[in-house]
């Protein structure tokens, strides 16, 4: 090759290189933005017995047995953004990358359900993860509300939700282990440089 057409060469990959970091930068940038505005929308469940993950974007699935990536549309006309709870999330989202809410039932099950979170949050934490807790009280006046829309039964039940907005319930016998499987799937959903993949 000649001097000229390797001068040309190293310009054009110059440039190429210049368009995907600018790429890179901008699609971080939306991201960044769409995660904090999505993070008060939570999923609706799909499964009553295993995890299953949510989308706030896409049609809605309505029977998946296994953890899965199915994507659930949740609204506004759900309603469950409005929530004060949910709006409250916002905050949490600026420390941490995952929150997951207890539903509480009867006293022995919800125990065991607490129990199950912190040995679950304890396993994330010691691998860099930036996750929470929270406890819904059944007092609370928008417990039944967010029972009835997101469809929560039976209780104890967990929601897992991420900053992007995405969420799995996981209900029935509730062990560390669903809640791992729960956040692992909703962790590979995570967008790259959105804050909740364990950056």
């Amino acid at each position: 090759m000649t001097n000229k057409n390797m001068q040309w060469w190293k310009i054009a990959l110059c440039v190429l290189a210049v368009l995907m970091i600018a790429g890179a930068v901008t699609y971080t940038l939306m991201t960044r933005t769409s995660a904090s505005s999505a993070a008060a929308k939570v999923p609706a469940s799909t499964s009553n017995s295993s995890p299953s993950t949510a989308a706030v974007s896409a049609p809605a699935s309505t029977s998946n047995p296994a953890p899965s990536t199915a994507a659930v549309n949740t609204p506004a006309s759900d309603g469950v953004g409005e929530l004060n709870w949910v709006k409250n999330l916002n905050s949490k989202f600026a420390t941490y990358d995952f929150i997951f809410v207890l539903f509480p039932g009867n006293d022995d099950a919800t125990a065991k359900a607490d129990q199950a979170v912190k040995t679950a949050l304890e396993q994330i934490k010691q691998n860099g993860g930036a996750v929470d807790t929270m406890t819904l009280s059944s007092t609370d006046p928008e417990f039944q509300a967010t029972m009835d829309r997101l469809a929560i039964q039976p209780l104890p039940s967990v929601l897992v939700i991420a900053a992007t907005g995405q969420g799995a319930i996981v209900k029935g016998d509730i062990t560390d282990r669903k809640l791992l499987q729960a956040y692992l799937s909703l962790q590979k959903t995570c967008v790259p440089g959105s804050g909740c993949c364990g950056q």
